[in-house]
């Protein structure tokens, strides 16, 4: 429990820095966010644009909801405490994002393809928790070698690559993602000391 809370202060603290930092304007911050928005725009190219908006889809709002029934059922099935971590976890990724973007009320890098406002990056932020959740619950419960070397393969390809692809289609800074990925972690410590409290509580 303690290492978990230590966790917790961690990537809270790196959260409110980033938040900080983004709100309050800081040059450096600016600077960042666009060498890197320009740069991945003078790259872009329709095939890699084309495979990158594929992959972004992954994690859209019916997409999200696919992979987790998916997730919680496996999960549901084989071990029920991952399941409860798991969804707690994922209701916050769902959540906070949505909260902190009205609060923040950022604007995207560009509102070609999405217009609502851009800090964290919803996107980063369940990918992290979805990511977080194969490596610690799903993965060890699958016992064929094979199967789970190619759900590693798939998981640690996929989630980071929807990450990224924020970045890449202009549709969030970089310190969106980033800030997406700290709350990810947020939510996934948080549903593990949760759990984890209640067990206690309950012994």
């Amino acid at each position: 429990m303690k290492n978990k809370k230590r966790i917790l202060c961690v990537f809270t603290t790196v959260f409110l820095i980033i938040t900080f930092l983004v709100l309050n304007k800081f040059s450096f911050v600016i600077n960042f966010d666009h060498t890197i928005n320009n740069f991945m725009i003078a790259h872009q190219s329709p095939a890699i644009s084309g495979f990158m908006l594929s992959i972004t889809k992954i994690l859209n709002p019916i997409e999200a909801i696919i992979i987790f029934v998916i997730f919680g059922l496996f999960l549901l099935l084989l071990n029920r405490k991952y399941y409860y971590r798991f969804t707690i976890a994922t209701a916050l990724a769902t959540l906070l994002p949505f909260i902190i973007k009205l609060i923040t009320q950022i604007p995207r890098p560009s509102l070609f393809l999405e217009q609502d406002f851009s800090f964290p990056s919803a996107h980063a932020t369940i990918a992290t928790v979805f990511l977080l959740s194969s490596i610690f619950f799903l993965i060890p419960l699958i016992k064929n070698g094979f199967q789970k070397n190619i759900f590693k393969i798939i998981t640690f390809i996929i989630f980071p690559l929807v990450a990224f692809s924020r970045i890449y289609l202009s549709v969030h800074w970089t310190s969106d993602v980033l800030a997406g990925i700290g709350l990810g972690f947020i939510c996934f410590t948080v549903g593990e000391i949760i759990c984890c409290h209640k067990k206690e509580n309950v012994l």
